[in-house]
């Protein structure tokens, strides 16, 4: 009699990657195989539970490799939180080309299958935001600062509209040089509720609560400075300490660059992302550089306010500029040079205070020589 032996062999484990279409209410996720196979795709609720259930369906193929989400700032924040809190590495994923989505058409399964492929093929290997951190919460008091001054230049500007054609008489009463001056005069005025018909006493009311508004609004705007202040000498003390940096600059940068700042590969591209990295315009016997024109342009403006202010008062970048011009390139030429260095400059300064590592700034950082 002889005994049949049966070997069993276990199947390999394989790995899956997630992509993920993100909306407001509704969250749509696709699977693919690490051969790029979809083997499935599902909506999920955007809470808690949607989160997890999310998770468990897509274990459920497989080891989940990454994922890869649109919006991480907006409409996949929670569900990026929940992925990094689980251990699973999640790549910003941007939305699809025009192009590409008039070959393909457009869904919420095609775009969820698009972001899973744009990481499977490495087209977006760039980590997500950390949104856990003390930059989140300067992020919110910044969105704050911001929607006040919007609306305090709104109400100036109507103020001087008001002003404009005031009554005859009336505008000749405020005699302050600003506009700032002028709205606390007109939060002097007292006018008559019951004559609100008469245009006269309905331009004062109006002048009146424009200048309350005005002077409420300030007083926000500087409280809130006050706190993103002191997180930001917190957060960042290496940076505020820069020449001709101030904190709500220091602010924006952070919002920049994000908690992890390592996902920088490099201070180019930071550069990058701030607008600021030379590209090449030559033709014929022309040959120069010029920043190109993408990037985030709240960053490039925070480093152009820096550059301008240290060609006003600090001597280094003075000296540069003049040395410039003497090798026959315009100011708009050393600008964009200048521009360059101060976003190296903040980019180690700013890896120095969010890692709190050993890979700290070098300290003997020069202006470029070209």
């Amino acid at each position: 009699m002889t005994l049949a032996t049966t070997e069993t062999t276990s199947r390999p484990v394989s790995t899956v990657t997630i992509g993920v279409d993100t909306h407001s209410q509704l969250h749509h996720a696709a699977v693919l195989d690490q051969h790029g196979l979809l083997l499935a795709d599902r909506q999920f609720t955007t809470d808690i539970a949607g989160y997890q259930e999310l998770l468990d369906w897509a274990a459920s193929y497989g080891i989940i490799n990454s994922a890869g989400v649109e919006c991480t700032g907006s409409y996949g924040a929670g569900l990026t939180r929940h992925l990094l809190a689980a251990g699973i590495d999640v790549v910003e994923v941007n939305r699809g080309h025009r192009l590409t989505r008039s070959r393909s058409g457009k869904s919420d399964v095609i775009d969820a299958e698009a972001a899973a492929r744009k990481v499977i093929s490495g087209e977006c290997s760039s980590p997500a935001k950390d949104t856990t951190g003390a930059v989140e919460a300067i992020r919110n008091l910044h969105l704050l600062r911001d929607s006040a001054v919007k609306s305090r230049a709104a109400a100036l500007v109507q103020l001087r509209d008001v002003l404009v054609t005031a009554p005859t008489g009336m505008r000749e009463r405020f005699d302050a040089r600003t506009l700032e001056g002028k709205a606390t005069q007109a939060r002097a005025l007292r006018p008559d509720n019951s004559r609100l018909d008469e245009p006269e006493h309905a331009v004062k009311y109006v002048l009146r609560e424009l200048g309350r508004r005005i002077f409420n609004l300030t007083a926000e705007i500087n409280t809130v400075e006050k706190h993103i202040t002191k997180l930001v000498e917190a957060v960042a003390p290496t940076t505020i300490a820069l020449p001709q940096v101030g904190p709500i600059t220091v602010a924006q940068l952070l919002i920049t660059a994000g908690q992890n700042i390592d996902r920088f590969p490099s201070e180019a591209a930071f550069a990058r992302l701030c607008g600021v990295a030379p590209i090449p315009v030559s033709s014929g016997k022309t040959h120069r550089m010029r920043l190109h024109r993408g990037g985030n342009r709240r960053a490039n403006r925070a480093i152009y306010l820096v550059t301008i202010c240290r060609l006003r008062y600090d001597p280094r970048s003075q000296a540069y500029r003049d040395r410039k011009r003497t090798q026959g390139h315009s100011s708009a030429d050393a600008i964009r040079s200048l521009k360059r260095f101060v976003a190296r400059e903040l980019y180690y300064a700013l890896k120095k205070d969010l890692l709190r590592g050993p890979r700290a700034a070098p300290s003997d950082l020069s202006l470029p020589c070209r």
